[in-house]
């Protein structure tokens, strides 16, 4: 396999012509990680549609590599499946919504690795996708799922917590799911944000189970009730559209990892008067739960800093994380600007780490507790360690999109860097003389933006189109335990 990775990039790099890219690494810990740059990109049209007749869209909110799909092709490139999932769909305040679903493309990467810059349709070239299928969902009794904003609750029973519903008048189960991990025995976990929950489903799309975290992450209102709306702040727990954004696996051990987008209302995600503060909702928690028993068991809890901007502190909130090994993950975090965001020019799109070796484990104390917050005010409490966090790959570094045929800021058009990136993946890069790079996949959330859209048979117009896109990076993650992807995708060991 070395020596087809070896030819891959050596192949590219002479069509393309030039040396290899600047390296940059950076410390956390005990380890030295290392940007080697991007390597690929792709798209897949905003135009496309599934095999319902429906638009592909929001693909980028959660993605995996379907286990036992990587593999390296005869020519020396690479090839393998993404397993994606959409949030709630375009039309998430009609009545009858977007039922959740997930979709299977298949991907040819061809990595290059030389310093010429390619021009967009060179780029193109590196990264290519085909749909294949998709899978809908479905709830423990076969009804429906819906991505329909919840303004109901349905009772706890013997086997659920509760659980956010359309309404009252319509009870079906509705998710907002944000990150997805493929589990050892190929079922898949499901981050949501309406709740927010962790939920378990089969391979043929029904639901099994559930894991609701502790009291101080459910929306409660003031009677402390949980009540699940989307349109409003609760007094404590998590904050509007601020669920579990990132989830992930350590696979080794089945332990599963989901991170808040950013703080709980009480720790400093809303104001005194309930209102979204993003100057003070830094201090997000991420929680671990053990799934390879008969139950989920609560193994860890931490808070997490996250970034903030210089000019004015505001939060940069995080869409999505990647375990890495050794306590260590990766963070997507991003503004809201660029292809089909708030505005053209984007001053923050980062991959960065952060360990949480060495913070202060708060699961089953005080702090789970909604009265007992760990950053009133935004502030953090004195007895509590934060996770220890460094930037890393600077995704609008200038250098580094022009190398791919991108940029950041005017004009907008398909090349303009997309504003919502939300989704992880990660593959081996099997080179024998780096056995510790791997290749680290990104895909923005286009948010159904299309001009030719269609849902359910009723056409749509957004009036911008947004391509999903795709950027690949190949990074040096010495603390990844050597075999453990390979384990994750269920493909042979890369070295004995």
């Amino acid at each position: 396999m070395y020596l087809y990775t070896w030819l891959s990039s050596l192949l590219l790099s002479h069509i393309y012509g030039g040396e290899r890219a600047e390296y940059v690494t950076f410390q956390l810990g005990r380890h030295s990680y290392v940007n080697k740059g991007p390597v690929a990109f792709g798209i897949l049209p905003s135009n496309a549609v599934d095999s319902l007749g429906d638009t592909i869209g929001g693909i980028g909110s959660a993605v995996t590599v379907k286990r036992g799909s990587w593999f390296v092709t005869s020519n020396g490139s690479f090839a393998g499946t993404f397993i994606t999932h959409p949030d709630s769909g375009p039309h998430g305040n009609l009545k009858d919504g977007y039922q959740t679903r997930q979709h299977e493309i298949d991907f040819v990467l061809n990595p290059y690795e030389g310093s010429k810059n390619l021009d967009y349709s060179e780029a193109l070239k590196t990264l290519t996708l085909s749909y294949q299928r998709t899978v809908l969902q479905f709830d423990t009794d076969g009804s429906k799922l819906s991505g329909v904003d919840p303004n109901g609750t349905r009772p706890p029973t013997s086997s659920d917590p509760a659980l956010p519903l359309v309404s009252s008048a319509d009870p079906r189960l509705t998710l907002d799911t944000e990150s997805i991990v493929e589990d050892v025995d190929g079922t898949y976990w499901l981050g949501d944000e309406y709740g927010p929950h962790v939920y378990h489903f089969n391979s043929s799309g029904h639901r099994i189970g559930v894991i609701q975290p502790p009291r101080a992450y459910v929306p409660l209102n003031s009677a402390g009730d949980i009540e699940f709306v989307s349109d409003a702040n609760p007094v404590t727990g998590r904050m509007e559209g601020q669920g579990f954004e990132g989830l992930t696996m350590d696979h080794e051990t089945r332990v599963l990892y989901a991170m808040l987008q950013s703080a709980l209302v009480q720790d400093g995600g809303a104001d005194k008067d309930g209102k979204e503060s993003d100057t003070t909702s830094r201090h997000t928690r991420i929680i671990a739960y053990g799934v390879g028993g008969e139950s989920p068991e609560l193994k860890g809890e931490w808070v997490v800093p996250l970034p903030r901007s210089a000019s004015k502190g505001k939060t940069r909130a995080s869409s999505e994380i990647l375990f890495v090994g050794d306590g260590t993950f990766l963070s997507l975090s991003r503004d809201g600007d660029g292809r089909g965001g708030n505005g053209e020019k984007s001053s923050y799109k980062q991959i960065d780490l952060f360990s949480v070796n060495g913070a202060t484990n708060i699961a089953g104390s005080k702090y789970d507790d909604p009265s007992n917050p760990v950053a009133p005010g935004g502030k953090l409490v004195d007895d509590v360690v934060p996770a220890e966090y460094t930037s890393f790959v600077d995704m609008i570094d200038k250098k580094s999109l022009k190398k791919l045929g991108l940029h950041n800021g005017s004009p907008d058009d398909e090349t303009l860097i997309a504003s919502r990136w939300e989704g992880l993946a990660i593959a081996p890069v099997c080179d024998a003389e780096n056995q510790d790079d791997y290749f680290v996949f990104a895909i923005a959330d286009n948010n159904f933006s299309t001009t030719d859209g269609i849902i359910g048979g009723v056409p749509y117009n957004q009036g911008l189109d947004v391509d999903s896109q795709f950027l690949v990076y190949r990074l040096t993650l010495p603390s990844l335990a050597r075999g453990s992807v390979e384990d994750m995708l269920g493909i042979s060991r890369c070295f004995s």
